[in-house]
């Protein structure tokens, strides 16, 4: 087979505009599944290393978790370009547009490129105080500040990889991604074990490794993507970008990175909140974060798959294959989420013990986890629905109704949870068992109602898939392609 025909069968694989609606997903969610798979091993890796090898196991675990809202606030910056950037490929695709699809591609790199150090600048400027903005405890703050500082430095790395990874799944090509992710990971442990378990770096070797091996994903990216098996590649001779599509990169992706950072500036939030129970509930959260992230890897792909799905069938015009597809998803969707629900409930314990931390942490984690697994079904309908409509084009529906959510959980939060805190800390100041509610919350009063913030996260699944439902059902977002977007902006 020459080159040409190897190329020209790659795109017609990647074209999910025609087949077997089931067939085309699954072949798309399955390889997008195996690379979040391996995705998640970054964290879980670090964890389980840190765990086993670093000094002081639970208090390095929550330094790295501690981290985590800061990073999604700051990624949430490039997300907007990343998914603006997506649909758009997408649906040049589905149109068999390939002029206006390598301008899209060039348009996305360098604008990424350029949001990648505005992000390190904030980033290496403003970790240590939203650090301690958030109240984190002072005996994980050096931890906390170290990691993140490394994990800036490398933002242009994680940028490379997550814009190209965006550009190559809009595509209609899920196998590539999934390959650079495989070594990227295998990568990551080989690091880890050396910067942490040889080097005693602890936290700061798992940053280190993160930060190289996310380089070395994207550059291969990068390269596959120059050899030209799309019909279209990123021209690097000529980077300037295209105004026209960078107004609709804007326009499709702004609303995503409001969304972002609302949902970024929630887990911040939230993240003050967990702060107050102390370490042990930090390090049982994040562990669940991580084994949860393995639960909704299936609803993820998933998504993924029903982005890209959507965006280049609206592309065709094809609405009612549009429709049978979100449909189909829907129903394995749900039928993921309820065996996974089912495994987690009964095996969870023993997957949060390999994370080696403490009795408390893991009773706290085991609590949590057995409560959530009831809820993932509303979460995977919800990922599917706004995957549906991100690919669309109706991305600030999308963003409004991920707001909407936030702004439900916030308050919810503080109700369940720290409200009740504050009362049982204030009633040992007033029985003169302490002489401050902040020494009582030291030295873990109230500490019992930490369980409030595991059902805020649980009505917050509830309340993402109430809030999209209507807009899906009586919306006008089959009609939000980039034919309509381009011409809106001419006017």
């Amino acid at each position: 087979m020459t080159k040409e025909e190897r190329a020209l069968r790659a795109q017609v694989n990647h074209d999910l505009t025609t087949g077997n609606i089931t067939q085309k997903i699954l072949l798309f969610a399955i390889p997008t599944i195996l690379g979040n798979l391996f995705q998640q091993l970054y964290n879980v890796v670090d964890t389980l290393i840190v765990g086993n090898f670093a000094a002081n196991s639970t208090e390095c675990i929550a330094a790295v978790n501690s981290s985590f809202p800061v990073m999604m606030f700051f990624s949430s910056l490039f997300m907007g370009v990343s998914m603006g950037a997506n649909i758009i490929v997408s649906q040049y695709k589905g149109a068999k547009d390939h002029e206006n699809l390598e301008k899209a591609m060039t348009t996305t790199f360098t604008l990424s490129m350029l949001v990648g150090i505005v992000i390190t600048a904030l980033g290496l400027v403003f970790a240590g105080p939203l650090l301690r903005l958030l109240g984190t405890p002072e005996n994980i703050m050096d931890g906390s500040s170290t990691y993140l500082r490394i994990v800036f430095i490398g933002t242009c790395g994680n940028i490379v990889y997550n814009g190209m990874n965006g550009l190559i799944r809009g595509l209609g090509d899920a196998k590539t991604p999934m390959y650079a992710l495989i070594i990227a990971a295998l990568l990551n442990i080989v690091l880890d074990l050396l910067f942490v378990a040889k080097f005693h770096w602890d936290v700061a070797g798992v940053a280190w490794a993160t930060i190289i091996a996310h380089f070395a994903s994207g550059l291969l990216l990068l390269w596959w993507q120059s050899k030209g098996t799309y019909g279209a590649k990123i021209n690097f001779r000529n980077l300037k970008p295209d105004k026209r599509i960078s107004a609709l990169i804007i326009r499709l992706g702004l609303p995503a990175a409001i969304q972002n950072a609302a949902f970024a500036s929630g887990m911040l939030v939230t993240q003050g909140f967990a702060n107050r129970f102390g370490s042990n509930y930090i390090a049982a959260n994040g562990i669940i974060m991580k084994v949860d992230g393995f639960a909704m890897m299936p609803m993820m792909g998933l998504q993924a798959a029903i982005t890209t799905y959507v965006g280049q069938n609206i592309g065709a015009g094809n609405v009612k294959r549009t429709n049978d597809g979100i449909r189909s998803t829907c129903i394995m969707a749900v039928c993921f989420s309820v065996v996974l629900g089912f495994i987690l409930y009964f095996f969870g314990k023993y997957l949060m013990a390999a994370f080696k931390v403490n009795e408390q942490a893991l009773e706290m984690g085991v609590r949590g986890l057995r409560f959530l697994c009831f809820f993932y079904v509303f979460m995977a309908v919800q990922n599917v629905l706004g995957g549906a409509l991100r690919g669309a084009g109706a991305s600030a529906a999308s963003a409004l109704m991920g707001i909407i959510n936030t702004a439900i959980r916030l308050p919810l939060g503080y109700i369940l949870a720290i409200v009740p805190l504050n009362r049982d800390c204030q009633a040992a100041v007033e029985q003169g068992l302490y002489a401050t509610r902040q020494l009582a919350e030291a030295a873990g009063v109230g500490n019992g109602h930490y369980f409030g913030l595991f059902q805020t996260f649980a009505f917050g699944m509830v309340a993402g898939l109430l809030v999209t439902i209507p807009y899906y059902i009586w919306g006008n977002w089959r009609s939000k392609g980039v034919t309509a977007q381009a011409k809106a902006i001419k006017e």
